[in-house]
């Protein structure tokens, strides 16, 4: 046995399903354009989170980081109470959130600055580059909201995707953030280099990374990426070893419907997404839902994740997520966006 309720002490949390953006190559959508593969849209209340995490289990934790699949914490309205009810019971607790810092007003930031959370504001680029990925965030309304924050006493990072686009800037954003008092620049590669990007009525707006992988019709497109269920799958294969973060960390991942996974990278809704390679979970989730079932009852399942290891090929049901994410040869995982 892996897993153990009483031994966890890193929390993930989705507090929403809502976003304020519309990110090309972020799975709430497809490309830019509105598209809902099964997950709800929801937020995570104040009340439903008491129901889920006694006094008793926060006190347990090290550390809670608030990050979503599918949404930004911004979009609930019980964020800030949320976290102090964390807080409160825990003082000690290493608390962290990522945004895109988009919305809310300049009340809402100082009082968040005065919960000791550390702040990672999704800054890809400058004034000319960053609404090319971050599309319906204002540049300039969320580095007034970081400002808000950082005024009132908050510890904040500039977290930057690389970009071809933004690549030639970061020089000058680090800059920018030591100018502004962020505590930290961080870049990240998370392999987002190629899409299109389409507006809400599927017409091609500009092309994140290669142009190659343009094609002229958004539909066509999307029925050939809901059809092709095992892409994925094609071009990864089964690792001898699993460096699993769960294992780790002692961690946990809580989706913003209160569906409980051991971690995000296999907490994409697979009782109804295909799109990432997740159909063996289906197998194997059961009675997850910490709302329904509490939290102690709604992980059991998590040792057949472990169980999967030993399994050969995906098709008898190892698990593809482990493989891409933790595997000692994700370095092989490519997706290549069909053209034909």
């Amino acid at each position: 046995m892996i897993y153990s309720y009483d031994t966890i002490e890193h929390l993930h949390l989705e507090l929403s399903t809502l976003c304020n953006a519309k990110c090309p190559l972020c799975p709430r959508n497809f490309c830019g354009y509105p598209h809902n593969d099964g997950y709800p849209e929801t937020n995570l209340t104040l009340e439903q989170v008491k129901k889920i995490f006694d006094i008793k289990f926060i006190k347990q934790l090290k550390y809670i980081v608030i990050n979503g699949n599918y949404g930004d914490c911004i979009m609930n309205n019980d964020t800030i109470e949320i976290i102090k009810y964390f807080r409160n019971n825990n003082p000690n607790i290493n608390l962290s959130m990522h945004t895109n810092g988009g919305a809310r007003n300049k009340d809402w930031w100082i009082e968040l600055a005065k919960t000791k959370t550390i702040i990672n504001f999704c800054i890809d680029g400058l004034e000319d580059t960053h609404s090319l990925y971050r599309q319906n965030t204002l540049y300039t309304t969320v580095l007034r909201n970081a400002k808000y924050f950082i005024d009132a006493g908050g510890w904040a990072i500039w977290k930057y995707i690389i970009f071809d686009h933004n690549k030639h800037q970061i020089n000058d954003a680090r800059k920018l953030a030591d100018e502004y008092g962020f505590w930290e620049f961080e870049t990240v590669d998370q392999g987002r280099s190629d899409g299109p990007v389409y507006d809400e009525k599927g017409n091609i707006k500009h092309i994140i990374g290669s142009p190659d992988i343009v094609e002229e019709n958004v539909h066509l497109r999307l029925e050939k990426h809901l059809n092709n269920q095992h892409h994925y799958s094609q071009y990864t294969k089964p690792c001898k070893n699993i460096n699993c973060e769960v294992k780790e960390q002692k961690s946990l991942y809580i989706a913003a419907n209160g569906e409980a996974y051991p971690c995000c990278y296999t907490g994409f809704y697979p009782k109804t997404s295909i799109h990432f390679g997740n159909d063996q979970l289906k197998k194997i989730v059961n009675n997850n839902n910490a709302l329904e079932y509490g939290l102690e009852d709604s992980i059991k399942w998590f040792d057949k994740i472990e169980d999967s290891w030993n399994i050969d090929s995906y098709d008898k049901g190892r698990i593809l997520a482990c493989d891409q994410n933790c595997g000692n040869n994700n370095d092989l995982f490519t997706i290549k966006m069909e053209t034909e």
